[in-house]
């Protein structure tokens, strides 16, 4: 069984509850103009490096992952998947609220953290990251695309490169990674056959954007 060697994630690009101080999480929030600028030069970069490659090309069904992830496809001639799977951390009735307002819907943290629901009708991020880990498993067995790529979420993003690595549930409160809008970053298979990060939120193609 073929199994995907080259993974390359983006997050999506700048958008509304980002510049609005509101929550995300399942938000219709859709991107700002500086978001579809950044997503355009993502799009031209992923062009110039995947000229050669077939790419199977996935994103969140969420607005501001569809319209990232539609410019870049206009880029590289690629009309992407979209997957509820790939969603950000669902926040619940704090989606769309004002971050004060968000703020005092919080409920009790509670132990292991990895299980504390924060709000209101939403997902722990244990919950997210293992609805992620499972469609990740389920898609990469037996493809038939030199690469993977997928746009999506930071909080989806780390639960992918948890589980590129194979990092269990006991670090994930304990490990983390950052993601820019329309960071790069890419996974992939080394000499060895260990996975490996050949790159992590790399934004250089967005200089001057």
């Amino acid at each position: 069984m073929r199994m995907c060697h080259h993974l390359i994630l983006v997050r999506h690009g700048e958008s509304d509850h980002l510049v609005n101080a509101t929550a995300g999480g399942w938000s219709e929030s859709p991107l700002t103009t500086r978001g579809k600028t950044q997503a355009k030069s993502t799009g031209q970069a992923l062009a110039a490096k995947l000229r050669y490659d077939t790419v199977g090309f996935y994103a969140s069904d969420l607005p501001r992952a569809q319209q990232t992830a539609e410019i870049i496809g206009s880029a590289i001639n690629i009309a992407p998947v979209l997957c509820p799977a790939l969603r950000e951390l669902n926040n619940g009735v704090a989606s769309n609220k004002p971050l004060a307002e968000a703020e005092r819907l919080h409920l009790p943290v509670t132990e292991p953290l990895i299980d504390w629901v924060p709000y209101p009708e939403a997902e722990s991020w244990g919950m997210m990251a293992r609805r992620v880990m499972t469609w990740m498993e389920q898609l990469v067995r037996g493809v038939q695309s030199d690469t993977m790529l997928i746009v999506s979420h930071s909080h989806a993003m780390v639960a992918m490169v948890h589980w590129w690595l194979g990092l269990q549930e006991p670090y994930f409160s304990r490990v983390s990674y950052t993601f820019d809008c329309c960071s790069i970053t890419e996974l992939t298979m080394n000499r060895w056959g260990e996975r490996t990060i050949a790159r992590l939120n790399d934004t250089a193609h967005l200089q001057g954007v």
